[in-house]
């Protein structure tokens, strides 16, 4: 089984990568979006000013580095249960967690945006905001682990 995150939630961020790299390749290039904004403001060539440089490869990175993770997110899955292995990808390991499912000594929701899965020696929140309510169920069910009453969430 793999969980992953809504895709209509990753858009957002893949336009607002999409258009800080237009951006800062339109500033650098001396496009259409350039040449409008030199009409109002008094704009040089592209690398006489050092800080004007520095910012649009600034925003250049910022927006092919924001593309680039949400398409990791759109492949990667969040959850992925495969046989008696569980891979978690959490904000606190840079890499994959694997551990097995009968090491899972609990799983809680917090704050409706976090599932908490507790081992013996660690504890791993995995960011579930942007999953669908039903896949956490079917989550629950294949780990055989009852579902209590207050980490219900709403059906996107």
């Amino acid at each position: 089984m793999q969980i992953y995150e809504d895709r209509k939630s990753l858009m957002r961020p893949f336009l607002f990568g999409v258009t800080l790299t237009y951006v800062a390749i339109d500033n650098i290039l001396n496009g259409p979006l350039r040449e409008y904004m030199s009409k109002y403001f008094d704009l040089k060539e592209f690398g006489t000013n050092t800080r004007e440089e520095y910012l649009y490869y600034l925003i250049l990175f910022l927006g092919v580095l924001q593309i680039l993770l949400s398409l990791q997110s759109l492949f990667l899955p969040v959850i992925e249960v495969i046989d008696t292995k569980i891979v978690l990808r959490t904000k606190e390991k840079t890499l994959s967690v694997i551990r097995d499912v009968s090491d899972i000594k609990n799983l809680n929701i917090k704050d409706n945006s976090y599932l908490v899965f507790s081992f013996d020696d660690a504890q791993y929140n995995v960011n579930v905001k942007d999953v669908l309510a039903n896949d956490i169920r079917d989550l629950y069910t294949i780990l055989n682990i009852k579902e209590e009453d207050k980490t219900s969430r709403k059906i996107d």
